[in-house]
């Protein structure tokens, strides 16, 4: 059975690993430069924003949000007598835009897509604590927030609710007797190694990449908290080298031996993993929200109808999962300090929230929009993302998330490939991330 090309179908901020494939400009069936920024800077009558382009993430304007949404937004710009001009960049072109924007020390966007780098740009970034109505915030996940947020203030509105859930074959189920999805570690394993039975593989994931947001070190993490430990203590160095380090390693390790798909290792995307997945030749993964659409399409996937969603397994501390921090931000120099503010809160309004989810697929962040009939109905893995968000969804993202996730996941990847043990391989990350973080402070 071929693989489905998901590499041309939906291609995603978490499926290019860390190269731009040579996209550039070249994207020209999606909305890339939407708007002449010039140099980005504000003007008067003017907000400027940077967004991904789809299928990332984007707001109305770049992505198609359907009739009513964007005659709501020409409303809002009418209302508020302001024009919204979008670039719109492929996404592994982001980060190096709005790095190259802050070094230079002129007038940037003045709303700023962010994903994971909020740490990383906090001093060019506004605090939104006081900026945004507390009904607007009551309605998020409080780990959304706490994801956005560094040195005690919040540099960022998430806005859409990506985080990592499980996916399962269900014909692969039924045939070995499975009821349901593994509840706990015990079963995930025991799931894993009678699934593995020739056919296919019991577990796949992309290791092949140790850094960043969906990268080796962040799916540690993952089990990190499943085990009851955390990366940091108070004092802000590394609280990982513990037994609950060690056993979340070792975990990975144990899955991988019980039946996991030994190529993970040479993944380097999630669309890699995504492709064995997708294709039948995998009964399990973890995976983000949107993947959960793709997989019900017969021109993206080999699985169409036969594909369940469920809340991570449950390991001796709880289930816990990991955020993608997709969210917006204000550069510290706009001059339209409560006008560009005021556009998060549109982008973040039930309306918008709930035509992103029907008609792009990028689910809600508000819980009220989430649990809304229609919008589970649309998209079925809702309500296991809302319980999902009731459980741990820390990132622990740092100014130097990038060194601090390849240093620990190169040694995650070590003992994966059998060349260290969980034990060793934890010692030697936190020594790595002692110095990473000495460095910083």
């Amino acid at each position: 059975m071929e693989s489905p090309n998901l590499m041309q179908k939906a291609i995603s901020r978490r499926s290019f690993g860390r190269g731009a494939l040579g996209l550039g400009l070249g994207l020209a069936g999606l909305p890339a430069i939407l708007s002449a920024c010039g140099n980005g800077a504000s003007t008067e009558g003017k907000l400027n924003v940077l967004a991904a382009a789809a299928p990332d993430p984007a707001p109305v304007g770049v992505a198609n949000f359907g009739t009513a949404a964007e005659e709501s937004f020409a409303k809002w710009q009418s209302d508020h007598q302001i024009e919204v001009a979008y670039e719109a960049l492929p996404w592994p072109q982001m980060h190096d835009r709005i790095a190259t924007t802050f070094a230079s020390g002129a007038d940037g966007p003045d709303v700023i897509y962010m994903s994971g780098w909020v740490p990383e740009f906090s001093g060019h970034l506004l605090d939104l604590g006081g900026l945004m109505p507390k009904e607007l915030v009551s309605d998020m996940p409080q780990s959304a927030i706490e994801t956005t947020s560094w040195q005690g203030q919040n540099k960022g509105m998430i806005f859409t609710n990506s985080v990592l859930s499980l996916y399962y074959n269900t014909e692969h189920f039924e045939k070995a007797g499975f009821k349901g999805a593994p509840a706990n570690w015990q079963q995930f394993k025991e799931y894993v190694g009678a699934l593995n039975n020739g056919d296919q593989y019991g577990f796949v994931l992309n290791f092949g990449d140790p850094a960043g947001v969906g990268g080796t070190a962040s799916y540690w993490m993952v089990f990190l908290q499943q085990a009851g430990g955390t990366m940091y203590g108070p004092d802000g160095m590394p609280a990982f080298n513990t037994p609950e380090g060690v056993d979340a390693l070792q975990f990975m390790m144990d899955l991988q031996k019980a039946g996991g798909d030994p190529a993970s290792i040479s993944y380097v995307g999630i669309n890699d993993a995504a492709s064995v997945f997708l294709s039948g030749k995998a009964s399990m993964m973890f995976n983000w929200p949107l993947t959960y659409a793709q997989a019900q399409k017969p021109d993206q996937s080999s699985i169409a109808g036969k594909v369940s969603a469920a809340v991570l397994p449950a390991g001796p501390a709880g289930t816990a999962s990991l955020d993608g921090a997709d969210s917006w931000s204000v550069a510290n120099t706009t001059k339209n300090q409560e006008l560009a503010s005021q556009l998060i809160q549109f982008y973040l309004s039930p309306e918008q929230q709930k035509a992103q989810v029907l008609e792009t697929g990028w689910l809600p962040i508000l819980n009220s929009v989430l649990a809304d009939p229609e919008v589970q109905k649309a998209a079925p893995n809702a309500q296991v993302i809302l319980e999902q968000r009731k459980s741990p969804c820390n990132s622990f993202l740092t100014p130097d998330y990038t060194q601090v996730t390849q240093a620990i996941g190169s040694e995650v990847q070590a003992a994966l490939q059998g060349n260290k043990t969980a034990a060793q391989a934890i010692k030697d990350s936190d020594q790595a991330v002692r110095a990473i973080v000495s460095a910083r402070s």
